[in-house]
């Protein structure tokens, strides 16, 4: 199902979910600092995470999200979704993280935009690397927790699958 940045109420400030058309939390109407820090917009219904390099205010974090986008320009697979930041069709491409002893982390797909530089991360990708463990069927708590989750991951090397 395809949304547009259109969001439920009608008006086009603000973006929206790309899997269920909810509004998406802003990073500045975050609780947690990571959301700010990673420019991370997030959906209350179901975890997933948007991502987009100019967005974050880490350098580190725009750097890595540029560096990611790179893989999404000429590779990757195109997918069902719109870009919630410029509206065009997303790729889904997998990738893994090197771990400190050099070991690759178990393979996520993520979606990535091939004009901008952002990235759909769903919370079922995310739970393979670190399945939940507050039991808590609150997506605004499980969506804090992978938040920190991402923000460990970002500091690893990424390697293309």
């Amino acid at each position: 199902m395809k949304h547009s940045r259109r969001n439920m109420s009608g008006d086009t400030t603000g973006y929206v979910c790309p899997r269920d058309g909810t509004n998406l939390v802003p990073p500045s109407a975050s609780e947690r600092s990571a959301y700010i820090r990673n420019g991370i917009h997030h959906c209350d219904t179901c975890s997933g995470m948007l991502l987009n390099a100019d967005a974050a205010a880490s350098s580190f974090c725009s750097e890595k999200l540029q560096e990611m986008h790179e893989g999404f320009v000429e590779e990757g697979t195109p997918d069902d979704i719109d870009c919630p930041f410029c509206e065009s069709q997303m790729k889904v491409r997998s990738f893994s993280f090197r771990r400190l002893d050099g070991s690759l982390t178990e393979p996520i797909e993520i979606d990535g935009c091939p004009s901008c530089s952002s990235f759909w991360l769903d919370a079922d990708e995310l739970h393979r690397l670190s399945p939940p463990s507050n039991g808590s069927s609150d997506a605004k708590v499980e969506a804090n927790a992978l938040a920190v989750v991402l923000e460990i991951l970002l500091q690893l090397p990424v390697v293309f699958v």
